[in-house]
Order: C-alpha cells, then sequence, then structure tokens
C-alpha cells in the first residue's frame, strides 16, 4: 500500500490494484460482498491485504 497515494487522494481504496471507492460500490451494486469477490470483480486479486478494513466498511455502508 502506498500510504503517500493513498493520503493524495482520499477517494482510493486499493493502491496496489488501482481501485477507488466507486469501483467497490460497483461491484457492490452487483451484488459482490467479499473482499476477495470484489478485487475478482475488477480483474485484480489481494495483494498486501492493507484495504480489506476500508472494503469491507464500504461494503458495510453499502448495506445500510
Amino acid at each position: 500500500m502506498n500510504e503517500g497515494r493513498k493520503e493524495q487522494d482520499p477517494t482510493l481504496v486499493c493502491t496496489c490494484s488501482d481501485l477507488y471507492i466507486n469501483d467497490i460500490e460497483d461491484a457492490v451494486a452487483d451484488g459482490e460482498e467479499d473482499y476477495t469477490e470484489i478485487m475478482q470483480y475488477h480483474c485484480t486479486f489481494p495483494r498486501c491485504g492493507k484495504c480489506q478494513d476500508h472494503v469491507e466498511l464500504i461494503v458495510k455502508q453499502g448495506e445500510g
């Protein structure tokens, strides 16, 4: 995870895979809820895993 890059753009969730909040929300809107499946939805896979908590928070907010 590139913390500096993430700090520059608060909508950036995963610097390893260049996934933004809207990317995660799109996957959730299509029914994805699992971290790994959300990554696969965007043709990538978990790398360092530091974004998992942020992804899961977005999923939880989408349920509300």
